[in-house]
């Protein structure tokens, strides 16, 4: 088998995975955001601060977003540079969008918790395109999925305000990105540093996921002193944090 074949074979299954997982969720009835999701276990509040645990686990992510734009500075100015600062600067926003969410949850609040979330998964996806098929890919991805990723948001918001919500959008677009991950680390392996780094934040992701599910259970053995949810962020937070935007190695003008 040629090297041309081979490769559009691999691109050909991203494309099939991106295509059949569009068309599940989409065959779905729209998903409106269930109530019971604003429900947490640690309801503590401590000095003023509401839901203290999960209100000040946040600042793992404003560590992680600041401690990779710093990184990001011994770059010299490029696009795909651009996008790794997109990346981290959406990362401080999410510790401070998923703090005010947590001091104060509502749809409302969520939406501010949601946004930049979305934002970060687009703008790393877009980064890991750029890595492996070179930096004009990456920057198309970064406008789309970018633009995608805000717009399943407001979309969201603005469905649940009209009491029509779905969430099919904004589902696809958060989870989508973890599910190509592995796809795209298998299928176009490269330097072994990275590879490794974005298997770290993979498994720091389904980590996190388990910690949330067992939020209740994780806060009742913990003797109410952290519960599962904290623990997500924080979680989360120390994938985002190993993972470093490649040195140079990207810097040709896009």
């Amino acid at each position: 088998m040629d090297a041309t074949h081979s490769y559009s074979l691999r691109y050909g299954a991203i494309l099939l995975v991106i295509f059949i997982a569009t068309y599940k969720i989409f065959s779905l009835a729209p998903i409106a955001q269930d109530p019971a999701y604003h429900q947490f276990a640690d309801v503590l509040s401590y000095g003023g601060i509401p839901n203290i645990g999960n209100v000040i686990s946040n600042a793992g992510f404003l560590i992680a977003g600041i401690v990779g734009l710093i990184r990001n500075r011994k770059n010299r100015p490029s696009y795909e540079v651009f996008m790794w600062d997109f990346f981290f600067a959406a990362v401080v926003g999410v510790g401070i969008g998923s703090a005010y969410y947590h001091w104060q949850p509502s749809n409302n609040s969520l939406f501010w918790d949601r946004l930049p979330m979305t934002l970060a998964f687009g703008s790393l996806v877009a980064c890991i395109c750029g890595e492996r098929f070179g930096g004009r890919f990456g920057k198309q991805v970064f406008r789309f999925v970018v633009s995608v990723g805000a717009f399943s948001v407001v979309y969201w918001w603005v469905s649940e305000i009209m009491g029509a919500g779905d969430l099919r959008l904004y589902i696809l677009i958060q989870y989508l990105p973890m599910v190509l991950l592995p796809l795209v680390l298998i299928l176009f392996p490269s330097k072994a540093s990275r590879d490794r780094m974005y298997w770290a934040l993979l498994l720091a992701y389904i980590l996190a996921k388990l910690f949330e599910l067992q939020d209740t259970a994780i806060f009742n053995s913990t003797l109410h002193m952290i519960s599962g949810h904290s623990l997500k962020h924080l979680a989360a937070a120390a994938g985002i944090l190993a993972v470093q935007p490649p040195y140079d190695s990207m810097n040709e003008q896009a």
